[in-house]
C-alpha cells in the first residue's frame, strides 16, 4: 500500500491551469511587472514546468523544504516567503551555495543571528505589514526598515532585496470594492514608505506584492511603483475565487475526488468520504448563497473532471466526513459507491 488515501486523490486539469497562467501572464496590465508566482499553490513539478514554459523564471516558496524542492529541479531563483527562522541559518546557507536565494526578515534579531551564521551571498527582502497585520514591520516604522537595510549593507556579502508585502486581508472581503479599497490604502503606505528608503539610501527600492484576489483589480495607476508581483492561486484558482468575483468557476483547474458513501433522498443530503483533512474548515459562500466547503462536479471517464452538479454542494464537515446539500436529481444520478469530485473553497490548502 502506497497511500492511506487510494480511493480519495486530487485531480489537476492541466489545460485549465495552462490557460489561467497564460491569462495572468500576458495581462497587458502587467507589461512592465515581473512575475514570481507563489508555488505553494500546486508544489508540483509538473505544473510549475508550465510556468517555465511561460516564461517564469523566478518563484515564491512558503517553506525551506520547498525550496529544496524545486531547487533540485531546476529553479535557481527563490523567495522563501516567510520570515526566515534562525534555527535554519546553516540549511539556508547550503541552498544558497546552490541558487540565488532571498529571505524574509522583520526583526534585527533574526537578521543578525542569520548574519552570523551565514557565508554564501542572499538577497534579505524585509517584510512590511500595510494592514492585514500577520507578519512584518509596520510600514510607518521608516527608521526600521532603514536600520535593517543598513545592517545588511554592512555585512558586505550580503544584499537588500526590497521590500515585500502581502495583502492577505482581500480574501477576507466582502465585496470587490472592499479589495479595490485595501490594494489602493495598502499600496500608498508602500509607496510612501518606497520614497522614503530611496531618498535615504539614495538606491531604488524594489516593491514586491501579490494576491490573487486582487488581480482583476489592478490598474496601471495603481500598480505604479510596484516592480514584481507574487500572487500563486490563480494557477488553480478555487470557490473563494469564484465567490469573490475573481475568476469564474470553469476556471477552477483542481478537484478532489471522492467516493459516495450514502445517500438520504429524504432529507436531500448524502455522504461522502471528504472531511476537514480533505478539504480544510475554510467555508465561503457558495452559488446558491448559502456558506459550503465545495462544489461537486462530475468525474469523466478520462479521469478528469468536467460540469458541475447543479445545486449540489458540501454542507457540512467533520474529521473524515462531508455531507451534501442536493436536489433530488442527484440521487437519479449518484448512488453510494459512485466517484464525484468537489472543487474546494482554498486549492492551496488541499493540495
Amino acid at each position: 500500500m502506497n497511500s492511506l488515501n487510494q480511493h480519495s486523490s486530487k485531480i489537476v486539469c492541466f489545460a485549465r491551469a495552462e490557460q489561467n497562467i497564460a491569462q495572468i501572464l500576458t495581462d497587458t496590465r502587467f507589461a512592465k511587472i515581473s512575475f514570481r508566482p507563489h508555488f505553494k499553490t500546486h508544489r508540483s513539478i509538473a505544473v510549475a514546468e508550465l510556468f517555465r514554459k511561460a516564461g517564469v523564471g523566478k518563484i515564491t516558496v512558503a517553506s525551506l523544504a520547498m525550496a529544496e524542492y524545486f531547487a533540485a529541479n531546476g529553479w535557481n531563483d527563490i523567495l522563501i516567503a516567510i520570515p526566515a527562522n534562525p534555527a535554519l541559518a546553516t540549511e539556508y546557507d547550503e541552498l544558497a551555495g546552490k541558487i540565488d536565494l532571498s529571505l524574509l526578515v522583520d526583526s534585527p534579531d533574526s537578521l543578525s543571528l542569520l548574519l552570523h551564521t551565514l557565508k554564501n551571498p542572499i538577497h534579505f527582502c524585509i517584510k512590511a505589514d500595510a494592514g492585514y497585520g500577520r507578519a512584518g514591520i509596520k510600514t510607518e516604522k521608516f527608521a526600521s526598515f532603514f536600520a535593517l537595510i543598513q545592517t545588511i549593507a554592512n555585512s558586505k556579502k550580503h544584499s537588500f532585496g526590497g521590500i515585500v508585502s502581502h495583502f492577505g486581508n482581500t480574501y477576507h472581503a466582502s465585496s470587490e470594492q472592499e479589495i479595490v479599497d485595501i490594494n489602493n490604502n495598502s499600496l500608498a503606505k508602500l509607496k510612501t514608505l518606497k520614497s522614503f528608503l530611496e531618498a535615504e539610501t539614495g538606491n531604488a527600492c524594489f516593491l514586491s506584492i501579490g494576491d490573487t484576489p486582487s488581480l482583476p483589480h489592478y490598474t496601471t495607476e495603481m500598480l505604479a511603483g510596484v516592480d514584481e508581483l507574487r500572487a500563486g492561486n490563480f494557477v488553480y484558482y478555487d470557490m473563494m475565487q469564484v465567490a469573490l468575483g475573481t475568476c469564474r468557476i470553469e476556471n477552477i483547474a483542481m478537484a478532489f475526488r471522492t467516493g459516495i458513501l450514502s445517500v438520504y433522498p429524504d432529507r436531500s443530503e448524502a455522504l461522502v468520504h471528504a472531511g476537514a483533512v480533505h478539504l480544510s474548515k475554510e467555508k465561503c459562500n457558495m452559488p446558491d448563497g448559502k456558506e459550503g466547503f465545495g462544489a461537486v462536479v462530475r468525474l469523466l471517464p478520462d479521469g478528469s473532471f468536467g460540469e458541475v452538479v447543479e445545486n449540489c454542494f458540501v454542507d457540512r464537515i467533520s474529521q473524515e466526513h462531508g455531507i451534501l446539500r442536493c436536489n433530488q436529481e442527484f440521487f437519479n444520478e449518484f448512488h453510494p459507491g459512485d466517484t464525484i469530485g468537489v472543487l474546494p473553497v482554498h486549492s492551496c490548502l488541499v493540495m
